[in-house]
């Protein structure tokens, strides 16, 4: 590229660049990526109600080398992306903003809910998993990595087994769902018959 196509505005109208060769310009541009200078040259044909043509005359090739179509046009597809990126970039960020706003709105009701709550009442596994999503969301805030898988043991074949928190509320639900239906079994609070082997 040369001064004239490293300029911002170089598919603007050039010094000296006939108005009828940079109409044909402006045309040639507004097609798109996929444009060529046969399809702008059948493009005007078709307008004047010409057939197309197979081949590209010789005065539109000489002007389009000569005003550089092909590197003026490249140059506004670049703007174009740029400003596309841009403009979606804008886009992004008001929608963080707009979800930052939303969350900070219903966390300020969890957090009027929470101090209506009765702590006493709560099971160990719901307070468990209260510890556990402020924990999260603590990281997330931060900009931490989630810090809720640990292995726990070596697998079958060497691998980690992993143990996350919620593996812990699940287990501890399981367990008083079982503690629960064992003395349902047994009639009532009465603990059941151990085993009479055992001492």
């Amino acid at each position: 590229m040369n001064e004239m196509t490293d300029r911002s505005d170089a598919w603007e109208r050039q010094p000296g660049e006939p108005n009828r060769w940079f109409a044909r310009f402006e045309a040639y541009r507004l097609a798109g990526p996929a444009r060529s200078l046969l399809g702008s040259v059948n493009g005007e044909r078709s307008a004047r109600g010409a057939a197309k043509s197979r081949s590209v005359p010789q005065a539109w090739a000489t002007n389009a080398k000569r005003w550089q179509w092909r590197e003026r046009a490249e140059a506004w597809d670049e703007f174009q992306r740029q400003e596309a990126r841009v403009a979606r970039a804008r886009e992004v960020e008001e929608m963080n903003r707009r979800h930052v706003q939303e969350a900070k709105a219903l966390q300020g009701k969890a957090v009027q809910r929470l101090k209506a709550l009765d702590v006493e009442l709560l099971s160990p596994a719901e307070l468990l998993r209260y510890v556990t999503e402020s924990a999260k969301l603590e990281r997330t805030a931060l900009g931490e990595p989630p810090a809720n898988e640990e292995p726990r043991r070596a697998g079958s074949g060497g691998s980690s087994v992993l143990f996350t928190f919620e593996d812990a509320v699940r287990a501890d639900q399981e367990l008083e769902v079982f503690y629960h239906d064992r003395m349902q079994q047994t009639g009532g609070d009465a603990l059941p018959d151990g085993n009479p082997q055992v001492p």
